[in-house]
């Protein structure tokens, strides 16, 4: 009986061939770790505007429901700097919340319309985003007939 030599061993994986599949592996990890990266910088970024839209819409509502025509003035909204805005169990740390009333007079000088915009602002990366609301309102919700 004889024994065959053979030069090549097929049973195993070379040095080279090891190191070129953790190489692929280790791109392929680096590219999923990125792309999970943005994944949640993306869902927080969402999540500011999610939060800056609902404290604008609360203010709005306030204004809207709470006050007579002649008392809506950016005075007596003042705005609420980072840290101010109180509510629930939510951190509103992050937002800073301001109110500008505009005027529209008829010919007489007399006020007939109030343009309210509502902007709420947070930090992201070093710029500065907002979400703002704009509602019109009219003098005639408080003429009685």
């Amino acid at each position: 009986m004889r024994i065959k030599k053979s030069f090549g061993n097929n049973a195993g994986m070379t040095l080279v061939e090891i190191m070129v599949a953790m190489t692929i592996f280790a791109v392929g990890v680096l590219s999923l770790t990125r792309v999970m990266f943005q994944a949640m910088h993306s869902n927080l970024r969402s999540k500011h505007v999610v939060v800056a839209t609902n404290l604008a819409n609360q203010r709005m509502e306030q204004i809207m429901s709470s006050m007579r025509y002649d008392n809506i003035t950016a005075g007596a909204f003042p705005t609420e700097n980072y840290g101010t805005i109180e509510g629930g169990k939510a951190d509103y740390s992050h937002f800073r919340r301001t109110v500008a009333v505009a005027d529209s007079v008829d010919a007489l000088g007399t006020s007939v319309m109030k343009e309210v915009t509502v902007r709420v602002e947070w930090r992201d990366n070093g710029r500065v985003r907002n979400a703002q609301i704009r509602s019109s309102i009219s003098r005639f919700k408080d003429i009685k007939l």
